[in-house]
């Protein structure tokens, strides 16, 4: 092969699909270690842009999803309300990846589920993949998109990382206490988390649910993810012992950590996503539109050292937009947490700009202008209440 992308969730598919495109003739397959359509736990909450990017070369996935028409932030004890119609999606990951490994596969690319690799090796000239099925797959390079705890990322030699997250999610009924359908929720009411509980619509074999959740970055508290989103559902009049409960672990985006080595590429989650909000999977598909053609030209030019990579990142969106929530996390999870919460409520025009950039419209020099003017005039109001 030319190229061996281990993991076929969004990042690996975006990829395959992209670097086909670029590419046709290029040899390559993906190697996904489940079974489709297999679970993928997450909250499902996809921004209108991952969908745009696709669309860009075709692909319009047909699954099951809610419609999003606005973003709700509670904080400070007030809720902020932003809207901007068609801004994204929720779906299911059991469906929407499914799906798009069937998009893969009808444009002739070799998707192999239920192919398990168990060890790489990275030579001079190739790499080898083994598999627990004993196959040994040979390629000019490998494209690491199996997540968290991918074999890619921990065989290729990165450093671990230090920022993750821990996830607990589950679905349950509406509650009276629920926003409308077409909104999400994020609440950051509770000052001793290092992180939020949240309230998304989806659609589990047709019916109408919420998924709900806690998001942890670090350090607990006094307690667990479990203890917490139990008090989240009590709060709502639901009791935790009722719903199966889901748990799994994100890796954060860490600006200047490498994410490319000579023929071995990381994407997606393996790479890092938004660690401020745990957003991932629109993330992930940009990150395949990049990887796609940045392949194809390293594979024409047989320059496969990758060390450019971790630069043509961060120079297009999806790096700016990582490198901009890395900055918003250490702001918000700092000794200044309760005057940025304070300042929170009044900017409403930054608010806005960041639920267009998830929506993925084109930002006005107006906008970013109008909301820093904003968060001047929040952070001047505050200094002078201290």
């Amino acid at each position: 092969m030319d190229v061996v992308v281990v993991g076929g969730g969004p990042a690996g598919l975006s990829t395959a699909l992209h670097l086909q495109a670029a590419a046709p003739h290029a040899r390559l397959v993906v190697l996904e270690a489940e079974r489709y359509p297999r679970e993928k736990i997450c909250a499902g909450g996809l921004g209108a842009r991952g969908l745009r990017v696709l669309e860009r070369i075709g692909v319009a996935v047909d699954v099951p999803m809610v419609r999003l028409d606005a973003i709700a932030v509670h904080v400070a004890g007030e809720t902020v309300v932003t809207r901007s119609p068609g801004l994204g999606v929720v779906v299911r990951r059991v469906e929407f990846d499914h799906a798009l490994a069937q998009h893969a596969i009808a444009r002739g690319i070799a998707v192999r589920d239920g192919c398990t690799v168990t060890a790489l090796r990275v030579n001079d000239d190739h790499v080898e993949l083994d598999t627990a099925s004993g196959e040994t797959w040979r390629a000019r390079a490998v494209v690491g998109a199996d997540g968290v705890a991918g074999i890619v990322r921990r065989a290729g030699g990165f450093p671990r990382g230090e920022l993750r997250a821990q996830v607990v999610e589950l679905d349950t009924e509406a509650a009276p206490a629920d926003l409308p359908r077409d909104t999400i929720a994020f609440d950051f009411t509770a000052r001793d988390l290092h992180g939020y509980a949240w309230d998304f619509p989806t659609l589990v074999h047709g019916e109408p649910l919420v998924c709900r959740g806690v998001y942890v970055l670090h350090r607990l508290g006094s307690d667990s993810p479990r203890a917490r989103v139990d008090r989240y559902l009590a709060a709502r009049g639901l009791s935790l012992a009722r719903y199966r409960l889901k748990q799994f672990a994100e890796r954060g985006f860490e600006p200047g950590a490498p994410i490319g080595k000579p023929r071995v590429l990381l994407v997606g989650e393996a790479a890092g996503i938004d660690i401020a909000t745990g957003e991932g999977i629109a993330q992930a598909i940009e990150y395949g539109a990049l990887a796609g053609p940045y392949l194809a030209r390293a594979l024409a030019r047989d320059d496969l050292g990758f060390a450019s990579w971790r630069r043509h990142v961060d120079v297009h969106h999806v790096g700016w937009q990582l490198r901009v929530r890395h900055a918003c996390y250490r702001i918000f999870y700092s000794r200044r947490r309760a005057k940025v919460e304070r300042m929170l409520p009044a900017m409403t025009a930054l608010f806005r700009v960041g639920v267009q950039d998830f929506a993925g419209l084109p930002l006005s020099k107006l906008a970013i202008a109008r909301g820093a003017a904003q968060f001047v005039r929040a952070y001047i109001r505050e200094n002078a209440r201290d």
